[in-house]
């Protein structure tokens, strides 16, 4: 078994080689430590989603020394709060949700004083900082999840950070986010807000991501959605007339979607094609019976009775023994 002090001393060697330098210490030694960082790179940004008990995190001068780069870390967090303190800035929390600017050859220090999840993306200066309007007031600020843009960057932020973005008709998914954080903090100096195709795709990845969320809803509608992000219907049917599709319709092919893989789902044989249907949105089986056979070329019933065949289920094929 590892003992408390190597997994200390295994995290600092970790964390310090994927954020650039940096030292760490528990905040509390009479607590086992535990500490997991997953890494992928995307394009020339990095991601890393963090998971660790309390602890301090410090980047000062030396650390810097040691490992000199020009970036830019991005932070959001997942669970829990961070105390974030810079020299020359006042001291900040960030909640869940909440996105913060860092300089990656600034010191400070971080602190959590209980077990936490965040995402941290690493931005090169070169792909962010000529888009900043005044970079040295950008840096240690934060956007807030509950307020306007930074509703909208932490939703980009989070579901990029999954890898769950689709793939854009132009651009990159990096350079739209780079865009989307450079529109959230200039609106913070109140200074322009160019890129408003970076916006419109973040805009529309966010309410697919609300509608996904509330396919089962009955009543989900253009209105509605349009009422929760404070826009009009007319400007939500013009973000996905721009890709090419009508909102309805996605959210239709999404509900049959979620239905042809819950009819397919052994563990869910019990369950009738009529609660299936009733549980994704559809509220008319004849509506939803022609709208599966429109988009999969059969039947519900020829569906699960497919997936019971792929499966090598034949309990529905099976005949009364005669003696």
């Amino acid at each position: 078994m590892v003992s408390a002090k190597e997994r200390m001393e295994y995290w600092q060697e970790t964390a310090s080689r994927v954020f650039l330098g940096l030292r760490t210490e528990q905040k509390r030694r009479n607590e086992p430590f535990f500490g997991r960082l997953d890494h992928r790179e995307a394009g020339p940004l990095s991601v890393t989603h963090v998971h660790s008990a309390s602890q301090r995190v410090y980047r000062g001068e030396t650390e810097i020394a040691r490992a000199p780069r020009e970036c830019f870390f991005i932070c959001m967090q997942l669970e829990g709060v961070c105390t974030v303190r810079q020299p020359r800035r006042p001291e900040y929390q960030t909640q869940p949700g909440d996105v913060e600017l860092l300089d990656g050859v600034r010191p400070g220090q971080l602190s959590f004083d209980t077990a936490y999840r965040r995402v941290v993306i690493l931005v090169p200066y070169a792909a962010l900082r000529p888009r900043l309007v005044d970079a040295d007031k950008s840096i240690g600020s934060v956007l807030r999840a509950n307020e306007g843009t930074g509703a909208l960057v932490s939703a980009y932020v989070n579901a990029f950070a999954r890898n769950e973005v689709a793939e854009p008709v132009s651009g990159s998914l990096s350079d739209i986010l780079v865009s989307l954080l450079a529109v959230g903090f200039n609106a913070k100096e109140d200074g322009p807000r160019p890129d408003t195709r970076s916006v419109r795709e973040a805009r529309r990845h966010a309410i697919r991501d609300y509608a996904e969320r509330n396919l089962a809803d009955p009543a989900l509608s253009p209105a509605t959605v349009a009422s929760h992000f404070r826009c009009s219907t007319r400007y939500l049917h013009g973000l996905f007339a721009e890709g090419g599709e009508s909102f309805m319709r996605w959210v239709l092919a999404r509900r049959l979607a979620r239905c042809r893989q819950a009819l397919l789902a052994p563990e869910l044989r019990e369950r009738t094609i009529a609660d299936i249907a009733f549980r994704w949105g559809f509220q008319d089986l004849s509506h939803f019976g022609r709208a599966f056979k429109a988009a999969f070329g059969m039947t519900p019933r020829e569906c699960r009775a497919e997936g019971a065949l792929l499966l090598g289920d034949t309990r529905s094929r099976r005949r009364p023994v005669r003696h």
